[in-house]
């Protein structure tokens, strides 16, 4: 079952659809605004190779089985490892929100970006000006290249 990646025109929500067979569905609605997601380009699919020790010969066949026990342990370490700090700077991120909110600015979540020397900052107005002029330009174009390719049609 593939799954596909959104990227919402109204709101701006990447969200991914997993489909029951392939799709030439070029939109679907989003769960967050019910606006128009349009199917990205997604990243190549990937694959786990076998250890160095099978590279030089015939590779084994597939029995759905690990030749190495440790390594679906080392994958759920890493996996957690990595969870542990997005849910780290989420809770950071959520904490100058809540700041934020006390002085009396509405602020979310989209408007920290990452400083270079670590932690985040609040988006300025002029950033936050150029930032959306750049996703209005970016709809424009859009848009543009969905009309044309349906007056191709």
């Amino acid at each position: 079952m593939p799954i596909y990646e959104f990227t919402c025109q109204s709101c701006g929500l990447r969200f991914e659809k997993l489909f029951r067979r392939v799709s030439d569905q070029p939109t679907h609605p989003c769960p967050n605004c019910e606006g128009e997601g349009i199917k990205q380009v997604s990243a190549a699919s990937f694959a786990f190779k076998h250890p160095a020790s099978q590279r030089n010969g015939p590779l084994p066949p597939s029995t759905g089985t690990s030749d190495d026990w440790n390594f679906d342990k080392a994958i759920g370490h890493d996996a957690a490892e990595k969870w542990g700090k997005i849910h780290e700077n989420n809770a950071r991120k959520d904490k100058m929100v809540a700041e934020a909110a006390k002085e009396g600015r509405g602020i979310s979540r989209d408007h920290l970006v990452r400083k270079r020397e670590g932690g985040y900052r609040e988006v300025t107005e002029g950033e936050r000006k150029y930032i959306n002029q750049n996703r209005e330009a970016a709809h424009a174009v859009s848009q543009a290249a969905t009309k044309q390719a349906k007056e191709k049609k």
